[in-house]
């Protein structure tokens, strides 16, 4: 069992222990991360994650309700069979299906002040792999992504991009792993997309974005044994296939 799965199965027996019923207040984040002891990254993720199953309601400034009631006749009463290989899998193919069009429509009306605070943390990115910190390049990844949809100016969509970006991505350490230039290509596709934003061209934005996810999901099929999803298979063979029929036109 991971400790992911681990903490959700002490979480359940917390609401059970405290008797919580639907409408109830779960106890503060502190206090959950030191009762499940997980960080508070991995606290975060599992309740992004019964949050998108209906089960609990985050409001920000006040806390996590139980929107459920919790039944003990199972011995993992939330139940979310939680495989770090299929979250990640999962991640990156919405990742892939939200960020693109984020980033397209970011694109048409971000503004001078969050193009500047992308452009400091492309420079936090390029610090990390210098630094060889493999969670600083996965935390300002997300950073990233995450400023590129607040510069769409649409709140829900920021609160979507965090979900999504919400889950572990312990087996980053791969990024040490990969050869200088598949590195560099990784954080070469940040500037690209900084530039497109700059630009205002949606369309390179979003074609930026979609190579970007891409890309991840077959270094970590290829290197981390997570298996990508069907959707995201088939545009990659859509895409090698196009670069194929480019290349015969070219020459």
């Amino acid at each position: 069992m991971t400790k992911k799965a681990k903490a959700l199965e002490k979480l359940g027996q917390v609401i059970q222990d405290m008797e919580l019923k639907a409408g109830d207040r779960l106890p503060p984040e502190r206090r959950l991360v030191d009762m499940l002891d997980v960080s508070r990254n991995t606290l975060r993720s599992i309740l992004h994650s019964l949050e998108a199953r209906g089960l609990v309601s985050i409001r920000p400034g006040s806390g996590c309700y139980l929107r459920v009631g919790i039944s003990a006749a199972h011995d993992n009463p939330l139940d979310l069979n939680l495989s770090p290989e299929k979250t990640m899998a999962d991640q990156l193919e919405a990742a892939y299906m939200l960020l693109p069009m984020v980033a397209e429509h970011a694109a048409e009306r971000i503004g001078e002040r969050h193009l500047e605070d992308l452009k400091k943390c492309s420079v936090n990115i390029s610090r990390s792999i210098f630094q060889k910190s493999a969670d600083r390049v996965w935390s300002e990844s997300l950073t990233f992504f995450r400023l590129v949809a607040v510069g769409t100016g649409n709140d829900f969509l920021v609160r979507t991009v965090e979900q999504v970006c919400s889950a572990d991505m312990a087996a980053y350490d791969f990024f040490f792993t990969l050869r200088r230039e598949e590195r560099e290509a990784i954080f070469a596709d940040h500037i690209k997309l900084l530039h497109a934003l700059r630009a205002r061209d949606g369309e390179w934005a979003r074609a930026i974005t979609s190579n970007y996810f891409l890309r991840m999901c077959n270094i970590l099929e290829e290197r981390e044994q997570v298996p990508m999803t069907d959707l995201v298979y088939r545009s990659l063979r859509e895409k090698a296939e196009q670069e194929q029929k480019d290349e015969t036109w070219r020459t």
